[in-house]
């Protein structure tokens, strides 16, 4: 009896690695993972220095995001790919709140944003 239940054992844990990487190999399954301090970047400076104007953000801002997708493209998703970006193109003299987007590089077609905080961002524009 004890034989067989050393065989049972050695064999049930057998079988749960393999389909443990069958299911992480060939399945790919959905998965979430946080992204923190994501730092904002300004765009659309060169059309108000056209003007005569500058942003600056009131506070040095970072963005915290979750990310959900399959496992080989949220693996792949690197914090130094994916780039937080505000525009100031549009924005008038003095307090501006922007929305900021996410982008991710173009071989992480997968990922999509779950949480994002904050969503918006305030600057100011002189």
């Amino acid at each position: 009896m004890l034989r067989n239940r050393k065989f049972q054992l050695i064999a049930s844990l057998l079988i749960a690695v393999v389909l443990w990487l069958y299911v992480v190999g060939n399945v790919n399954p959905t998965i979430v993972a946080s992204v923190r301090g994501i730092e904002v970047e300004m765009t659309g400076e060169d059309e108000l220095a056209d003007l005569g104007m500058s942003a600056n953000l009131d506070a040095p801002e970072t963005v915290d995001i979750v990310i959900r997708g399959s496992r080989s493209d949220v693996n792949e998703a690197k914090k130094s790919d994916i780039r937080a970006t505000v525009d100031v193109s549009d924005c008038n003299y003095g307090k501006n709140e922007g929305e900021i987007r996410i982008s991710f590089p173009e071989e992480i077609s997968g990922v999509t944003i779950d949480q994002m905080a904050p969503e918006k961002v305030a600057f100011t524009v002189e």
